[in-house]
């Protein structure tokens, strides 16, 4: 298998550090592997003997996605990612697992008019902290200190109690869930992985509501997807080599 690791901006040959562990645990481990520039488009080696490789890194936008492949040929190609990587690619298959929600201009304010609360976010990331909104005020409090432009859509999600210190990333590989330590994915979940089938490689984040329910908070590409939880020996042992089986 063939693994792509970002570098430091404009230094190609030098593994952003970020990375270091994991890009010397897939080395050491008989793993091949590269650097990507995203600063510069510029794969290193050059002219890389690698078949169809995975990215390994930080989140890439759409057009630097395609710019890695125009440098290597990728197991995931860019509509593959993105179907992962933006909520809009992923909710409406597996809306019955996670938190009801709407897609919406942030322009739109949600209605706080019966006391409601949500969960704001993007349609990649998060506001951490300040997710959470209960009024009019808190939601244009958000949208100002994170300059969110008024046509961004957003991801306005249902608010739910939860247990805390409950969010556990799993990551699916050929639609086998794996957790850090060998923690089982919940059963009442084990839906979702034929519902997100035939993605190769994606991270879902579960988390348990205070009545005891889990459920989804998100999908992610599981090659931008940081490990939390996980250690990268457990990582590398775990799914890393699944990832070899299944992609020689």
């Amino acid at each position: 298998m063939h693994i792509v690791y970002p570098s430091l901006p404009y230094e190609p040959q030098t593994i952003d550090p970020m990375w270091e562990a994991e890009f010397q645990w897939a080395r050491n481990s008989g793993i091949e592997v590269a650097l990507f520039d995203t600063e510069t488009g510029k794969l290193f080696p050059r002219q890389s003997s690698m078949g169809p490789a995975l990215y390994r890194g930080w989140m890439l936008t759409e057009s630097e996605y395609e710019a890695l492949e125009q440098l290597t040929p990728l197991h995931i190609n860019k509509v593959q990612y993105l179907s992962s990587h933006q909520a809009t690619g992923w909710y409406n298959q597996i809306a019955a697992y996670t938190f009801a929600s709407a897609f919406q201009l942030a322009s739109a304010q949600p209605d706080f008019a019966g006391g409601q609360r949500y969960f704001v976010k993007g349609v990649v990331k998060s506001f951490g902290a300040d997710s959470v909104v209960a009024s009019g005020a808190q939601y244009k409090q958000l949208l100002e200190k994170h300059q969110v432009a008024a046509d961004e859509v957003l991801f306005v999600r249902e608010f739910a109690e939860l247990k805390p210190e409950s969010e556990r990333r799993f990551f699916v590989v050929a639609g086998a869930a794996y957790g850090a330590e060998q923690k089982e994915l919940p059963a009442e979940l084990h839906p979702v992985l034929a519902l997100l089938a035939p993605r190769l490689f994606y991270s879902l984040d579960v988390v348990q509501l205070s009545s005891g329910r889990y459920r989804v908070v998100e999908v992610g590409d599981g090659q931008v997807s940081d490990l939390k939880e996980w250690d990268v020996t457990d990582f590398g042992e775990t799914v890393l080599k699944k990832l070899a089986v299944v992609n020689p």
